[in-house]
């Protein structure tokens, strides 16, 4: 069963670390190194009351954005770190900052857009090692809400976002 236009690609392209593009408010960011995130759709059953124990219905669900953060090369996070701090009413907070992160994978015939909203940093992880790997910082960020495109579907959610609030 084809789905849509899912291609075969024989002894072609698929998307991966060298088609992908970030921006962090509209300004290319070359050094990031990785990001992590999850969506999830928190439904609970409404339990009726007859012998069988069937479920009478589900509720919509509570969106979240979960495990969320991006890696990135030492020099890199930290600028990225001052310009959000630049940003903020003190000029030091930069965890008070919100900030919009595209990423984008784009090989031959795929343009895949990810977007994440109203993402702010909640924390900074450092780490340091002997070897000879570049110095990356994880920093852990909170998500508003996370939206999907391709050239078929322009901005997917995993919620219903039939009130338009976002």
């Amino acid at each position: 069963m084809a789905i849509g236009k899912d291609v075969f690609r024989r002894n072609g392209y698929e998307v991966g670390w060298f088609s992908a593009f970030a921006k962090i408010d509209n300004d290319e960011f070359y050094g990031f190194s990785g990001i992590d995130y999850e969506e999830k759709l928190e439904r609970a059953f409404a339990w009726g009351m007859d012998r069988a124990g069937v479920p009478r219905g589900v509720t919509r669900g509570k969106y979240s954005v979960e495990g969320s953060s991006i890696k990135a090369y030492k020099a890199s996070a930290l600028a990225l770190i001052e310009a959000l701090a630049r940003k903020s009413p003190d000029g030091k907070s930069y965890g008070s900052v919100p900030f919009h992160f595209t990423l984008q994978y784009v090989e031959e015939d795929i343009s895949i857009t990810e977007e994440l909203f109203g993402c702010r940093i909640s924390g900074r992880k450092a780490s340091l090692a002997n070897g000879s790997d570049p110095l990356v910082d994880e920093l852990p960020i909170t998500v508003m809400y996370a939206k999907l495109s391709t050239p078929n579907i322009q901005g997917m959610t995993l919620f219903d976002n039939r009130q338009g609030r976002y």
